[in-house]
């Protein structure tokens, strides 16, 4: 996911970020790091997790996962470029940032008008199948 310029446009914004290099030491995940082991790390810190993973509804043991270690984790469209990423950000921050000092952990979707939740997206789903 263009880590880097996701790093540097969220620090510009003033905010600390944490890589998984910085937490776990490269070494560490070079070897291989299982989401048990680092999902309940982030979980007890209150960090923000961003990704792509779009499937996660769809792995059931995967996103029980990230809702017992009570990671906020934000989505982005799997096929999103860089300055979609980034735009998504800047767009939605102020709503992150509630989202994620309410301390209620989910997993939400980030979209140009909004934010949506697990359920929200579910239901969303849901409605579309035939």
């Amino acid at each position: 996911m263009h880590g880097r310029s996701l790093r540097r446009c969220i620090v510009d914004l003033g905010y600390k970020v944490h890589s998984p290099a910085s937490v776990f030491t490269r070494e560490r995940l070079e070897d291989g790091l299982a989401d048990e082991d680092w999902l309940p790390v982030i979980g007890e810190r209150g960090w923000v997790v961003f990704g792509r993973d779009q499937y996660i509804l769809k792995r059931e043991l995967e996103l029980r996962a990230f809702l017992k270690a009570k990671v906020h984790m934000f989505l982005f469209p799997g096929d999103a470029a860089r300055d979609q990423i980034i735009e998504l950000v800047r767009l939605n921050l102020s709503q992150i940032c509630s989202l994620a000092s309410a301390r209620r952990p989910n997993v939400y979707w980030l979209r140009r008008d909004s934010v949506i939740s697990y359920e929200e997206r579910l239901a969303e789903i849901h409605r579309h199948r035939p």
